[in-house]
């Protein structure tokens, strides 16, 4: 019966695990998209791209 309890105990600690870790990539993930949108901002800025610039804004706003 301890033994039960242990095994069952091991798979809910993987489980968390396994959360936690989904739960990092999409903040990561989110992170990455949002530096990305802003660097391609800068980009537009820089290059005077009015027609990106205002096609990036439009889509952050829709977020």
């Amino acid at each position: 019966m301890k033994n039960d309890y242990k095994q069952i105990l091991a798979k809910v600690r993987e489980a968390r695990c396994e959360w936690e870790l989904n739960k990092l990539m999409n903040e990561l993930e989110e992170f990455n998209k949002q530096n990305y949108k802003t660097a391609a901002i800068d980009i537009a800025l820089e290059t005077g791209d009015r027609k990106a610039f205002n096609r990036l804004v439009v889509c952050e706003t829709n977020d």
